[in-house]
């Protein structure tokens, strides 16, 4: 008489929304370097100023901000106030939690183990979602900070440019990976597969 044998087999389904909140958060960390790291914050004419560094245009003739850099050059900001700090101390927080949450995000992905898959995505939501109030309150400050404290520039027509755009550029990613991980509360599909096996008699084979 053939004998049986009866498996369960555990499968593990990634839903994709975890893939498409990895995504998210490459491009976030990716838009906060790039605006971290370039001076196309404020612009006014052939001046223009970032967080770290103020640079004048090679073609800008008149020199009409007070101790701008010469035509062509940079210079370390000397005019910043304790707010341009804090928003730049800000961002770069922000950008160290969003790899974080992006690198949890990677081992929830390749853990085996459903309870530290669950960790794992729960730390990143937390990260991800500081990392986008931080993001929030620094944008929101500085152009604020700029507007009361615009006298220091010279009275000039200021413009916010392509590196303030790229913050909130950065922001919307990150926010956009927090919803994705908040609202796939599953986290993970798990499905058990039954497997009967049938061994013929001794005498057949």
């Amino acid at each position: 008489m053939p004998t049986q044998t009866t498996t369960i087999e555990t499968v593990t389904v990634v839903r994709p929304l975890k893939i498409i909140a990895l995504v998210c958060l490459f491009i976030a960390l990716v838009l906060l370097i790039v605006c971290l790291s370039t001076t196309w914050w404020l612009r006014s004419g052939g001046f223009r100023t970032g967080l770290f560094a103020e640079c004048t245009a090679a073609t800008e003739t008149l020199q009409t901000i007070p101790g701008a850099p010469a035509p062509g050059n940079c210079q370390t900001p000397h005019r910043y106030s304790a707010y341009i700090k804090a928003v730049a101390a800000l961002l770069i927080i922000a950008a160290v939690l969003t790899l974080f949450a992006f690198v949890l995000n990677i081992f929830g992905l390749k853990a085996n183990d459903l309870q530290r898959k669950y960790f794992f995505y729960k730390i990143a939501t937390y990260l991800s979602l500081l990392s986008v109030l931080l993001e929030l309150i620094s944008l929101v400050v500085f152009p604020v900070c700029f507007y009361v404290e615009m006298k220091n520039f010279g009275y000039r027509n200021w413009e916010f440019d392509w590196s303030y755009g790229v913050a909130w550029g950065g922001t919307l990613f990150t926010f956009g990976a927090s919803l994705l991980l908040i609202c796939d509360k599953e986290h993970e599909e798990v499905y058990y597969k039954q497997k009967t096996i049938y061994n013929p008699p001794p005498e057949l084979h």
